[in-house]
């Protein structure tokens, strides 16, 4: 296209908008009825802008909020494990907890494969290392399996290979839970004697019995119970949303050496 024709079209252009802008203002000031509507419509384009503005500045506190809230959450779980530490100590008080928290962000994220896998933004330089387990308020999310500088892999329990040792909190009962390969929220407890009390709505928790995750942490409600003549499987339905992951704590056992060495 020539320059000329380009400045033509331009010209013509804001020609016509001059004239529609000239056009509403002279309808404005010489008819009430016009004036109303042309200032309606000024006030309901104000409105829109104003209400677009609060909605981004709503989610950007949201989000700065959420992240807030999540640093607050480890200082309390850093806190209630320093009790339940002080109070099972029969000597001294100890100086630090069982275990360590650190927050981190999850990046990537996949929900629908049978091996499933979480990309955080923690790395080695944090302080992240693999074998380390992945927790929310909500329940487990799997285990670090690769490190680098400043992100690590996490295997999600939503994978074929992955257990959890389970409790079921009314008798304490324990079991392995795992994934039963098909909805994000569903998984399986097995192994339980066939003389145990479970009922659907008992809740479900992690039962301590391992170096990646720390003692009672939520899983899930019971949903259906079934007793295959030799022990009691038992469906879980479970509190964590897969698919709405952002925060995660990921959890380091001050006294994970020693209990490999021993298991050694």
């Amino acid at each position: 296209m020539r320059r000329t024709e380009l400045f033509y079209i331009i010209s013509t252009v804001l020609i016509f908008v001059a004239l529609e802008v000239f056009s509403i203002i002279l309808a404005s000031n010489n008819s009430i009825v016009q004036r109303y509507r042309v200032m309606g419509g000024v006030r309901n384009a104000q409105a829109s802008m104003w209400n677009t503005s609060r909605k981004v500045q709503y989610f950007i506190n949201y989000k700065v909020e959420n992240e807030k809230l999540a640093k607050e959450n480890i200082a309390l779980r850093q806190e209630l494990d320093r009790y339940r530490t002080a109070e099972a100590a029969v000597d001294s008080v100890r100086k630090s907890a069982d275990y360590t928290y650190i927050l981190a962000r999850v990046v990537k994220n996949s929900t629908n494969r049978q091996h499933n896998f979480i990309i955080l933004n923690r790395g080695r330089a944090d302080g992240i290392e693999t074998g380390m387990g992945v927790i929310t308020d909500n329940g487990v999310v799997g285990v670090v399996n690769a490190v680098q500088d400043n992100y690590s892999q996490v295997i999600s329990f939503l994978s074929a290979d992955q257990r959890v040792s389970a409790k079921i909190a009314t008798n304490g009962t324990f079991g392995p839970l795992s994934w039963k390969g098909r909805s994000v929220r569903q998984a399986r407890m097995s192994e339980i004697p066939e003389h145990t009390e479970v009922n659907p709505g008992d809740t479900i928790l992690t039962s301590g019995f391992s170096a990646i995750y720390p003692p009672d942490i939520p899983l899930g409600t019971v949903t259906k119970v079934f007793d295959n003549g030799v022990s009691i499987d038992i469906n879980v339905e479970l509190f964590q949303n897969f698919g709405a992951l952002q925060h995660v704590y990921v959890v380091a056992n001050n006294n994970a050496a020693q209990i490999k060495e021993l298991e050694k």
